[in-house]
């Protein structure tokens, strides 16, 4: 009876000792697991969170790019032809030099290199540069105008100038020198954005502000008041450009500047055509 008993599993196991024993981590092992995935996203989610915001600012750039460039061609129809308000695709009167510099060692007044004055037209044809802006204007819902005292008046966040970004990369640059530096682009200089400028904020949070009524270059914050509110990351300048038979089109560079780890504004239009 016992042998079948034993043979019908009724007698105990042979492995009885291990009956009840548990096996898992222990506690020093799951801390050190915690702490590599800590250190691991410690390592890795900057980097991802910093690939998603320069993806989040090129598509804002391309809308604002696309937008402007569509207000461009639109004006066209609107007026019956091309504004008079562009900068040479190709400058056709070669450089030009300072002739006379003021008490701060900026220039203010320029000549051709052979000495003689410069054309009217130096630049490009800028006769009818209000009348474009103001098209333009007309064709977008503008939420907000200061003329002046932008900064102040809570159009425009508080804005790095061309004078101000160059003196954070050379901290040894004088006021005087920045000034000087920059005297051909005065009024993208600090002073003059937050407080002599004009700002358009339209609806959908672009921030336009031209560099003067008479010309044809301005400044564009692709997302408003929203950060970081940098030179190349959302600060932007751009360009009108043509000659005597292209049509307009819009251009990266002049009275630009780039913070550190930004991108030039030709550089960003260059990767909307790449596709990067």
């Amino acid at each position: 009876m016992q042998s079948m008993i034993e043979l019908q599993g009724g007698g105990a196991p042979k492995n009885s000792s291990l009956k009840g024993k548990e096996t898992g981590f222990t506690l020093a092992e799951v801390l050190i697991t915690i702490g590599i995935i800590g250190i691991v996203a410690a390592l890795t989610f900057p980097s991802i969170i910093g690939y998603y915001q320069k993806k989040v600012l090129q598509e804002q750039f391309k809308v604002a790019y696309s937008m402007l460039s569509q207000l461009l061609l639109k004006s066209e129809v609107d007026l019956g032809g091309k504004a008079e308000c562009y900068y040479w695709d190709v400058n056709p009167y070669g450089a030009d030099v300072c002739a006379e510099y003021d008490a701060r060692g900026g220039c203010k007044r320029y000549e051709l290199a052979d000495g003689s004055p410069l054309p009217s037209n130096y630049n490009g044809n800028m006769s009818e540069c209000k009348v474009l802006l103001d098209n333009v204007l007309s064709n977008v819902q503008v939420i907000a105008k200061c003329e002046n005292k932008a900064f102040e008046k809570g159009c425009i966040p508080e804005y790095e100038g061309i004078d101000t970004v160059q003196q954070v990369y050379d901290p040894d640059m004088t006021d005087d020198e920045a000034y000087a530096a920059t005297a051909g682009c005065r009024n993208f200089r600090k002073d003059a954005i937050l407080n002599d400028r004009t700002a358009y904020v339209f609806k959908n949070g672009i921030i336009l502000i031209p560099y003067s009524n008479g010309a044809s270059i301005f400044l564009v914050d692709i997302n408003g008041k929203k950060g970081p509110n940098k030179w190349g990351y959302d600060l932007f300048t751009f360009l009108i450009k043509s000659n005597n038979f292209k049509p307009l089109k819009l251009s990266g560079g002049g009275c630009h500047a780039v913070e550190k780890g930004g991108v030039s504004t030709q550089k960003m239009i260059e990767n909307i055509y790449s596709r990067k």
